[in-house]
């Protein structure tokens, strides 16, 4: 049960040596029968059926097929502490406010993750695991994949049954735990890897810090964007992302309850790991580009970053780091200026002068917009990447125009 008088340096040690031995076991089981050279394989078919078929492994053991049968029994059941009716209010949220999830998702959460300087090393070691013969920027397809599990955990029906979100969770946890294995392999990394110092890859402390950016992070970043939650909407949308918790493997002392307890651990993970890194700063230079790929023209190339900035000023209040520089972001003050200079030839209307929330509140909307246009048409190689919005969303936010096909 989590407890935030246990938030020490020492508790957050210990669980940077602790990983997910449900998943693990699985990638055991596989080289075990002599597959460790077919992992990408198994992983390439379970990524490109929507739901888990066992008769998707039948070319391969037996003791591979129960192994990973066993595993989707066991890590897809919902705990008993969830409460469908809030997770259904937790999807409500998303239903409203998913463009601006989006955006947050982009400007702030993962340039928050990248600040942790051993998280960042991981995130840039192995970029994709099950597909390496694409052209796009594994970094990019990242941020890709992230945004499609946010959709599917957080659609209707994503954490019900057998919805979507689960299968996808369920998938991404055999892909850490496999990354863990390459990872720490002599074999596949000659260069070897330093536990001591850099904890196990993707270890707890690694994926409570990931939960907390697609939780309070994006909530705080609502507020910052004046959207005033109800604390039942804040309490439900905290929900949803404690089920994922659970299914993604993380311990129980590190799935909390309520909004400012998961704040309270945001802050504490980023004091015991963020750090400036080389790492970290390639990942940032990576999201913003893909950000301004998507933005029309040159007009807006300034902004992705200049949003960054603003999204993680709360946080750095809290945790008192300068955690923007860490990753290679700017103090903007100064910019401010300019960009109203900009923005006045394509915005109406009248910006309060240098006012940082007012010019963010002028960006947003069209910055949305196009944020999720860019997701949708995003092209590797001439063909679409697999990035799906359920109809019910794409209404809601006025994306009818735009093809999922």
């Amino acid at each position: 049960m989590f407890d935030p008088t246990n938030l020490t340096t020492s508790f957050l040690e210990g669980k940077r040596q602790i990983t997910d031995p449900l998943a693990d076991e699985v990638v055991a089981t596989i080289i075990d029968e002599g597959y460790e050279k077919h992992i990408n394989e198994i992983f390439i078919k379970l990524a490109r059926n929507p739901s888990f078929n066992p008769e998707l492994l039948s070319d391969f053991p037996e003791a591979i097929q129960q192994a990973v049968s066993d595993y989707f029994d066991k890590s897809g059941q919902l705990p008993d502490w969830a409460d469908q009716e809030l997770i259904s209010e937790g999807e409500e949220v998303f239903a409203l406010y998913g463009p601006e999830v989006f955006m947050l998702l982009n400007v702030k959460s993962l340039p928050m993750c990248y600040t942790c300087a051993h998280g960042a090393r991981v995130l840039y070691d192995t970029g994709r695991l099950v597909e390496h013969n694409g052209k796009m920027d594994p970094l990019v397809r990242r941020l890709m994949e992230t945004a499609q599990m946010v959709i599917n955990v957080l659609q209707p029906g994503g954490l019900s049954g057998e919805g979507s979100g689960i299968i996808t969770v369920q998938k991404v946890r055999l892909i850490h735990a496999s990354i863990r294995h390459f990872l720490q392999s002599p074999k596949y990394n000659p260069a070897g890897w330093d536990s001591s110092t850099l904890g196990k890859p993707i270890n707890q402390e690694d994926l409570a810090g990931t939960l907390m950016s697609f939780s309070p992070i994006i909530l705080s970043g609502l507020k910052a964007l004046n959207i005033d939650l109800t604390d039942r909407q804040i309490a439900a949308y905290t929900h949803c992302w404690k089920v994922v918790g659970h299914l993604i493997g993380l311990d129980e002392d590190l799935l909390a309850d309520t909004y400012e307890d998961n704040w309270q651990l945001a802050v504490k993970i980023l004091q015991h790991q963020a750090s400036a890194s080389t790492e970290g700063k390639k990942l940032t230079e990576s999201c913003l580009a893909f950000i301004r790929h998507m933005m029309p023209g040159n007009l807006l190339d300034e902004v992705p970053e200049y949003m960054m900035w603003y999204f993680f000023q709360d946080v750095e209040k809290a945790t008192e780091l300068q955690l923007s520089e860490m990753i290679g972001i700017e103090n903007h003050h100064r910019l401010s200026d300019f960009l109203l200079l900009k923005l006045s030839r394509i915005i109406t209307g009248k910006i309060s002068e240098a006012e940082h929330s007012n010019i963010i509140k002028k960006l947003t909307g069209r910055f949305n917009k196009y944020m999720l246009q860019g997701y949708i048409n995003h092209y590797n190689d001439g063909k679409k990447v697999r990035f799906f919005i359920p109809p019910s969303l794409t209404k809601n936010w006025n994306l009818d125009q735009f093809t999922n096909d």
